[in-house]
C-alpha cells in the first residue's frame, strides 16, 4: 500500500480506502479502480493524495476507529448534536480498546469541507490513544473522549470566511477565531439550560484547550498543571493533526516533522508528560509513505517496528526490503510523499 498525492494518480490505480464526499457519501470503495473521472473527483473535493495497493497488497489498512462510527461522528458534529456526540464518544473509546494495535500509522485523509469536522474525529482518537498511554480509567477515557469530540464545537459560530480562509488571517479575524474556545463553552452551557448536565470537566477542556504549559495561550493564560489533563492532552493532538493536515492556506507538514515541532515545543506549548506519551504510539514514517534513505535510495514503508517507530521496514523499487532494526547503518533523511 502507497500514499499517492493526488497529482500524482493514474488510471488504473487501485484504491485501498474507502473515499468520503462532503455529505459522508460513500464516492469510491476500496478496490476500485480509478479512471480519470474519478481521480478527477479526487482532486474537486481536493483530497490531499490516497492510499493506493501495490502489487501484491491483498488488505485494506488497519483500522483503530471504523468508517462507520467516524461518519456517524461527523454527521452529529454537523448537526450540533451534543448528546449524541457525547454516547458516541463513549463508542469510539470502546473501539480503541479493543484495537489490535494502538500505533497511529496512516495519514488522515479528507476532503477540504469536511476538515473541521474529521479533525474533531481525529483529535478524539489521538487524545484517548494518549490517555490510555497515561493510564486512564475506563470512566475517564470517556470523559476525554467526550471533550476532545467537542473540542472545536465554537467554531461553528465563527465566520465560514475566517475558517476556510485561504491566506493568513488579519489581526481581527485572529482574535475572532481565538474566541471559539467561549464559544464552545457557550454552547455548552445552552444546552444544560434544556435540562441536560454537562460535567465540568467537559467544559474546562472545551474551553481550554489552547492554554499553553508557559502561561502564553489562550483564553486565560493558565500555565502547567492549572490547565487541566484532559485539556493538555488535547492540545498535543489537536496541534499535530493540524499541522500534518493540507489546509486551503498551508500543505501537511510530514509527520517526522510534526513530531519534531512537538519534541521541540514540550515545555513549553505542551507538557512533556503527554508529548512523550504521546510519541509511543504515533509512526514518524506513516505506512505507504515514500522516504529517501541515507544510501541514496528511495522505498515505501510497509511495517513499523512498535518498540522503535523511526526504523521501519522499506520496500524498494526493485523489490527488496529493508528492516531498518536490522541494517543500522542506513537511516531515513526525508519523507517524499
Amino acid at each position: 500500500m502507497r500514499f499517492v498525492s493526488t497529482k500524482d494518480l493514474k488510471p488504473g490505480m487501485l484504491l485501498a480506502n474507502n473515499l468520503y464526499d462532503n455529505n459522508e457519501i460513500t464516492l469510491l470503495k476500496a478496490n476500485t479502480p480509478l479512471n480519470q473521472f474519478y481521480i478527477d473527483r479526487i482532486d474537486k473535493l481536493e483530497y490531499e493524495g490516497v492510499y493506493i495497493f501495490e502489487d501484491g497488497d491483498v488488505e485494506k489498512a488497519r483500522q483503530i476507529v471504523s468508517d462507520e462510527t467516524r461518519l456517524k461522528a461527523i454527521k452529529h458534529l454537523k448537526k450540533l448534536d451534543i448528546d449524541a456526540c457525547i454516547f458516541l464518544a463513549n463508542s469510539i473509546v470502546n473501539e480503541i480498546r479493543n484495537a489490535d494495535s494502538l500505533i497511529i500509522e496512516q495519514k488522515a485523509i479528507c476532503s477540504h469541507d469536511n476538515y473541521t469536522y474529521v479533525h474533531s474525529v481525529n483529535v478524539d482518537i489521538l487524545s484517548v490513544i494518549i490517555g490510555i498511554g497515561m493510564g486512564l480509567s475506563n470512566s475517564e477515557l470517556e470523559k476525554l473522549s467526550q471533550s476532545a469530540l467537542l473540542h472545536d464545537i465554537g467554531k461553528c459560530d465563527i465566520p465560514l470566511e475566517i475558517l476556510n480562509k485561504p491566506a493568513k488571517l488579519s489581526k481581527e479575524e485572529y482574535e475572532e477565531m481565538m474566541k471559539h474556545p467561549w464559544y464552545g463553552l457557550s454552547r455548552l452551557r445552552e444546552k444544560e439550560k434544556t435540562g441536560d448536565e454537562i460535567s465540568a470537566v467537559i467544559k474546562n477542556a472545551v474551553y481550554s484547550h489552547h492554554e499553553n504549559w508557559d502561561g502564553t495561550g489562550y483564553p486565560r493564560g493558565i500555565a502547567g498543571t492549572d490547565i487541566h489533563e484532559f485539556a493538555r492532552i488535547i492540545h498535543v493532538a489537536d496541534v499535530y493533526d493540524a499541522l500534518t493536515t493540507k489546509r486551503a492556506y498551508k500543505n501537511a507538514m510530514n509527520p517526522a516533522d510534526a513530531i519534531e515541532y512537538l519534541m521541540a515545543n514540550a515545555g513549553i506549548m505542551f507538557d512533556i508528560k503527554v508529548v512523550n506519551t504521546f510519541l509511543l504510539y504515533i509512526a514518524p514514517y506513516p505506512i505507504g509513505c515514500t522516504v529517501l534513505l541515507s544510501n541514496g535510495q528511495q522505498g515505501v514503508v510497509i511495517e513499523n517496528n512498535e518498540k522503535y517507530l523511526s526504523r521501519p521496514k522499506v520496500k524498494l523499487s526493485n523489490g527488496k526490503v529493508i528492516d531498518m532494526m536490522k541494517k543500522l547503518d542506513i537511516t531515513i533523511l526525508n519523507i517524499l510523499v
